[in-house]
């Protein structure tokens, strides 16, 4: 019981911490500046690509995540004025997060998975149109929760799992679903005209939790979810340019809880860290750099 509310409380406000202070807060301080933030994305990568591989005597998961979450702490106190160092330093405890947070758990964990991501969109949509520069006291309070949290998993053991092959175009419509919705999503909080947080805050809560109860209890194959993944970002995307905010509230939060469910799902099955740390360099920063470029670019809106 404990593990498990843990479990959930780690993975809840560290992407609450993501959400709220690496893709929102420090990109829009430093007013989305690609080249300012590419050492946040280099560090990141970094983190993810390291957080594989051994280190020696300091190889448990759990250590790795208490060792990337101290230094994440300690770098919150300084948001949100970092030097391109600091961006670097952050991006390498949030690139380690990424796989070794995932990684923790495992098919039978599904219920505290479902509840992390109830927190992580609740608390992210509810804080959404909060001064990004203010929101230091939220880096420091997630930062300690998700400490506190790995400090309590610290005899944790990782289910040992059997180690199984994977194809890795199995993963490629995640790479996709993360780029259209990365893109969507720094293009609608940079337009006045639909701009959906301001507005419809608790409509996009209900249905950010409707799409999470969705993906749990619908069951289909493989090939209908892409398929309806596909048609529900079709949809977005069409009411993006037709600005209907109200009925863009509704279908989009609707599609990111649903297909976040199915990617984190799909990771948790990776039983090799090292592997799980590879697809997420490109299902995670790729794509979602990719997206942020294009939404810059303003090419697609």
């Amino acid at each position: 019981m404990i593990n498990s509310l843990a479990l959930t409380l780690l993975l809840g406000f560290e992407l609450s911490f993501y959400l709220l202070i690496v893709q929102t807060g420090i990109a829009e301080h430093f007013n989305s500046d690609i080249l300012v933030l590419s050492p946040l994305f280099i560090g990141g990568v970094s983190g993810t690509i390291l957080a594989g591989f051994n280190w020696g005597k300091l190889n448990n998961p759990i250590h790795k995540i208490i060792l990337a979450l101290s230094i994440q702490l300690f770098m919150s106190f300084l948001y949100p004025s970092y030097s391109p160092l600091g961006l670097f330093i952050l991006g390498l405890a949030i690139g380690m997060m990424a796989p070794l947070g995932i990684y923790l758990f495992k098919q039978h964990q599904q219920r505290s998975l479902f509840f992390a991501l109830a927190i992580a969109y609740t608390v992210g949509t509810y804080n959404f149109t909060s001064v990004a520069s203010d929101r230091i006291y939220m880096a420091i309070f997630f930062s300690a929760i998700v400490f506190l949290s790995a400090l309590t998993l610290k005899d944790f053991k990782v289910q040992k799992i059997e180690r199984t092959d994977y194809n890795i175009i199995t993963f490629i419509p995640f790479v996709l679903w993360i780029f259209l919705d990365s893109n969507l999503f720094e293009t609608l909080s940079r337009h006045e005209g639909i701009n959906i947080w301001d507005n419809y805050t608790y409509t996009i809560i209900f249905f950010h939790l409707l799409g999470l109860i969705s993906a749990y209890f619908i069951k289909a194959k493989q090939k209908q979810q892409h398929f309806f993944i596909f048609v529900l970002f079709v949809l977005s995307y069409v009411l993006s340019y037709l600005e209907l905010p109200f009925a863009l509230a509704i279908i989009y939060p609707f599609v990111i809880s649903y297909y976040n469910v199915i990617v984190f799902t799909s990771l948790t099955k990776l039983t090799s860290l090292k592997d799980l740390s590879f697809v997420m360099v490109f299902v995670g920063w790729a794509a979602s750099g990719t997206g942020l470029a294009l939404a810059l670019s303003k090419l697609l809106h």
